[in-house]
């Protein structure tokens, strides 16, 4: 009986062994395997994409231009901003019909090499090709990475293995599939099984003629728990809302976190577009509902963009492209207000693709010093002279000719141009003062996003050291939206101006939410009274009564008064007589070149205008 036993000990000692063995050899083989093909195919769709979305671009310079495929032609350099850079280890290469390279942007990627090819149309004949090339070694690399983890994990598993009874085997490996492909945090799929069964809803759709919609979620607000709260309240938070999602799908859903704040839905089989428009509306309220976190209510929104596709839609699509375009049809919907959800459409991209050109220009217009700063004077109502001015920057476009800053700063703040296009104004407003001795205030209007990001003061130091003015005659001009989301990190930004000898002014008083509780905070030098109290002077009944209290309080406090926008004698007569000290505007003159200003400064003193000027 022993004997026996002994004998079954032995065979399934021999049977695991084996199996642990053959597992072992699987893994070891399958996993860099499998990480290599997946990695090939998933970069040859993207080149793919990215080839075919390019050449189709160029189709359409083709179309507009004939004389695209001269060599050196400006149009040429326009491509190249069109396209914008390659990606690292990265080449792209737009040929013409006959082989030649018209466009040849980036460094030869080292080998091997992957390549996609495109052709490029115009009126429905072929002109040309498009070809992108990508280095495949950071592939390989990481391929031998994974084999040599696969090795030491096979290696671990046979060890474990001899000595595991097969059903809990069968468990791990289960817990081990799952772990691959579904996020650890909220237990929904991950971005890898989401684009998975993406694939396979499209393919369903080209079978059976279904629909389906990709809704690509992003939470408003998420970094501002994590910056006061922590991330691990910002993770309790991601469960909570990740519950949330879930009730509003159906099992035939597809909910997944791709990552950070970013949720993604598929919806299949949805019969009209209806029916996605009130998933994103369940979604959208969903999250209006406040979270409780330990009795603390945190408030968070989402922004939802949306892909669309049916059967009566035959266009050569792939998850990739989906997400991409749902991605697209986000940033619409976070850019026109957040908390709701916009479809995606064709002219988002035309739209994109000009964001892109822009700021590709901009970059150029930093190298080639495009930049020009105008100047508005700013008028002492009692002296009748010209004791300060306004540095406004404007873009001097080769071809779109003069760009007013509303048009640029924006897209600078969502790049790291706004620092170094901020830095050169501080520079040459502080080196034109240096040459206007007689001018006692120059004054520079500071975008919070530069304001709050690390080295503003040194940049400061900096214009000030060069230039060689006295700290007192440089004023920085911060709007509400510097002190909106308060941190000890502004007051103490504040603070070092203020010892640098800085004058600081608050533009737009009065527009914000909490003016006088800043004023508490800081005390400002000077404050700017909004354009809109000014230009109702003349038309509101409340507004002369707000302008004097502003003027008294500031009195009291020690704070110098500015009104805006001032455009009529009448204005200016009764700014002066609520005993406002200074005013700026089209009555005192417009943003004027260095060497206008430079003209109307040499007038010591001017006689206030009796009517309006005429438009410049």
């Amino acid at each position: 009986m022993r004997r026996l036993v002994r004998d079954v000990d032995t065979t399934l000692a021999r049977a695991v062994t084996l199996l642990a063995a053959t597992i072992a050899c699987v893994v070891t083989v399958s996993l860099p395997a499998a990480y290599f093909l997946s990695g090939h195919a998933t970069r040859q769709a993207e080149i793919d994409a990215e080839a075919r979305l390019a050449a189709a671009t160029v189709s359409q310079l083709a179309s507009s231009s004939p004389e695209l495929w001269v060599y050196e032609n400006a149009r040429i350099r326009g491509l190249i901003a069109v396209l914008g850079p390659p990606l690292e280890a990265e080449r792209r290469i737009v040929m013409s019909r006959t082989g030649e390279s018209v466009v040849d942007h980036g460094d030869q990627p080292q080998w091997p090499v992957m390549t996609a090819v495109s052709p490029v149309y115009d009126s429905g004949r072929v002109v040309g090709r498009m070809e992108i090339q990508r280095s495949m070694r950071p592939l390989l690399l990481g391929t031998a990475v994974v084999a040599t983890l696969a090795a030491m994990l096979a290696a671990g598993a046979f060890a474990a293995l001899r000595s595991m009874p097969l059903r809990l085997l069968h468990r791990a490996l289960e817990r081990s599939a799952h772990l691959a492909t579904h996020d650890v945090l909220t237990g929904l799929p991950n971005r890898a099984l989401f684009r998975d069964r993406v694939e396979r809803a499209l393919n369903w759709l080209r079978r059976e003629g279904t629909s389906l919609a990709v809704l690509y979620l992003d939470l408003d607000h998420f970094k501002d728990v994590n910056d006061t709260l922590g991330h691990t309240a910002g993770d309790r938070l991601l469960v909570d809302v990740a519950a949330r999602l879930r009730s509003c799908t159906r099992e035939t859903d597809t909910l997944a976190r791709l990552g950070g704040d970013e949720f993604a839905v598929l919806q299949s089989g949805a019969r009209t577009l209806a029916d996605t428009e009130l998933l994103a509306q369940r979604l959208v309220a969903a999250l209006e509902q406040t979270f409780n976190l330990d009795g603390m209510l945190i408030a968070v929104g989402v922004s939802i963009g949306i892909a669309v596709r049916n059967a009566t839609d035959q266009s050569d699509t792939d998850a990739g492209i989906l997400l991409q375009e749902a991605d697209v049809a986000l940033y619409r919907a976070k850019a026109e207000g957040r908390a709701t959800y916009r479809f995606f459409a064709a002219e988002m991209n035309q739209r994109l693709l000009a964001k892109r050109s822009l700021e590709a220009e901009l970059l150029e217009a930093c190298e080639r010093g495009q930049f020009r700063l105008h100047y508005q004077p700013q008028f002492d109502l009692t002296e009748h002279r010209i004791v300060g001015a306004e540095a406004l920057i404007r873009w001097h476009h080769p071809l779109r000719g003069e760009i007013l800053p509303e048009t640029f700063i924006p897209l600078t703040e969502e790049t790291a141009l706004i620092s170094r296009i901020g830095e050169w104004v501080l520079q040459e407003a502080c080196r034109q003062a240096a040459l206007w001795p007689d001018l006692g205030c120059m004054a520079v209007n500071v975008s919070p996003v530069q304001f709050r990001r690390p080295g503003f003061c040194e940049q400061v130091e900096r214009a000030l050291d060069r230039s060689g003015i006295s700290p007192k005659r440089l004023e920085i001009e911060i709007t509400e939206g510097v002190l909106l989301h308060e941190t000890e990190e502004t007051l103490a930004t504040l603070r070092r101006l203020r010892a640098l000898g800085v004058s600081i002014a608050m533009d737009d008083f009065g527009t914000g939410y909490s003016s006088l509780g800043y004023l508490q905070k800081f005390h400002f030098d000077k404050l700017k009274i909004d354009r809109s109290f000014v230009s109702a002077l003349q038309t509101d009944t409340q507004a002369a009564p707000i302008v004097r209290a502003v003027v008294r309080m500031s009195h009291a406090m020690g704070i110098r008064v500015l009104a805006e926008g001032v455009e009529h004698a009448e204005q200016a007569s009764a700014l002066h007589d609520e005993g406002c000290e200074e005013a700026q505007g089209f009555l005192f003159g417009r943003a004027l070149p260095a060497t206008q200003f430079r003209d109307l400064l040499a007038q010591s003193t001017l006689r206030l205008p009796q009517h309006e000027p005429a438009p410049a």
